[in-house]
């Protein structure tokens, strides 16, 4: 994973049992049931059935095409990604590319994807294979996933009862996971292994994957629809009303779930109380969620259950070593915005996602006020810090580890993006 500039950037806290429900942007309310879910080290995404795809950590958003998808899956670089629909038609974004011009004749839904150095391949119910330039293997059997090989010179099919059928270089599986409850409903490689998710969030590690844990005993609201790897030693699991639950060292990052509250406008709030109220967590005044006492950096910190300060991770940590974030009760900058903004509207506008995530949720304004957020990075898509913006050229941030919520200039890093964010009057 690349090195970051400003520490203070795209991680969040880890799964921290009961997950937290994310404000909405109102032309994505409600969000709709998730289809799917996709990862690189560092982050992942959530692809809803309507479409619409949501990005947490290092996860970039680089397009949606709004129209119903079965699933997503991000190429090997994690600079872009394809969506596929039932029927076949597959949309690409990034540096994901598309071999074929025709959506193939199909006799069976697409119910599965997986990727190899060639590009993206889909399996159907029936077991008929889509490789990247179209052409058709008819394996006939009732799938639900494929999964490629780290080789890419081979793929498992897997079933709704667990069998798994190897082709290629892929290991054979001879036997079915014992104590199955609920059907298979995805499949990933871990390492050279493979791991399935079971409707019940119930994990089975095969093929000399290894086992990091399950969701089997816990209450989902909605059954689980998918499994990623973001890492070699862990998975995250995705349910169909977008949360998340990670496991290994896989980091939680945020998630999808929204309720009809969420998507209710908030009242207007004065630029002037949500200076006040970043000033005084500055100044170490206790606060909701604080005793009181300078706030200090922690990566990851801020991203739990309810906004305000909660202990950072280690995961994908790139700060100054050893990373004591795990041990830090604090915030990083996303955190610090989520508290301020919590306190200042009463309900969590701004969410447990990332910096982009939250400069998805806010109107840009050419002219800034106090209380507004500034952002950094590349682009909207691709931001690194973000920071309150108090008047005269100054903002009030948490800016990495090492230091306290304190005051800066507003160039405090270079890249600052053009404009003022707020949330919408």
């Amino acid at each position: 994973m690349r090195r970051i500039v400003l520490a203070c950037v795209l991680l969040l806290a880890l799964f921290a049992g009961v997950p937290a429900h994310a404000a909405t942007p109102p032309d994505e309310c409600p969000p709709g049931e998730i289809a799917g879910i996709t990862s690189l080290d560092g982050g992942y995404w959530l692809a809803g059935r309507d479409g619409r795809v949501h990005a947490y950590g290092t996860a970039k958003l680089f397009g949606s095409p709004g129209r119903p998808a079965v699933t997503i899956e991000a190429t090997a670089s994690g600079e872009g990604y394809w969506l596929a629909a039932a029927d076949g038609a597959v949309w690409a974004y990034g540096d994901a590319k598309v071999a074929r011009t025709t959506t193939p004749a199909l006799t069976s839904p697409v119910v599965g994807s997986t990727r190899t150095e060639t590009g993206l391949w889909l399996t159907t119910a029936d077991g008929t294979v889509v490789a990247p330039d179209g052409t058709l293997t008819a394996r006939k059997r009732a799938v639900v996933d494929i999964v490629a090989t780290t080789s890419g010179k081979g793929y498992w099919l897997v079933a709704a009862d667990g069998s798994v059928w190897a082709y290629g270089d892929a290991a054979a599986v001879p036997k079915k996971p014992s104590g199955l409850k609920a059907p298979i409903v995805s499949a990933t490689s871990a390492g050279a292994g493979l791991v399935l998710a079971g409707a019940d969030g119930a994990v089975f590690a095969l093929a000399g994957a290894a086992y990091h844990g399950s969701a089997a005993s816990l209450r989902l609201a909605k059954p689980v629809i998918g499994v990623a790897a973001a890492t070699a030693d862990g998975y995250t699991l995705a349910a169909g009303d977008g949360a998340v639950l990670t496991f290994g060292t896989d980091g939680f990052m945020g998630n999808a779930v929204t309720t009809a509250a969420d998507c209710t406008p908030p009242e207007p709030t004065p630029g002037s109380e949500i200076v006040r109220i970043a000033t005084a967590i500055k100044d170490g005044r206790a606060m909701q969620g604080w005793p009181g006492g300078f706030v200090p950096y922690a990566w990851g910190g801020g991203h739990g259950s309810v906004p305000g300060p909660s202990f950072g991770t280690c995961s994908w940590y790139t700060g100054p070593l050893p990373c004591r974030a795990d041990v830090t009760f604090g915030v990083d900058c996303s955190g610090f915005a989520r508290w301020v903004y919590h306190l200042a509207y009463g309900r969590d506008v701004l969410g447990g996602e990332n910096t982009n995530g939250q400069l998805r949720k806010l109107t840009r304004s050419a002219t800034g006020r106090p209380g507004d957020l500034v952002f950094y990075g590349r682009g909207p898509s691709d931001t690194r810090h973000v920071a309150v913006f108090i008047g005269d050229g100054k903002v009030i941030n948490a800016l990495r580890t090492g230091t306290v919520i304190r005051v800066d200039p507003i160039d405090v890093s270079r890249d600052r993006l053009p404009g003022f964010y707020r949330v919408a009057a």
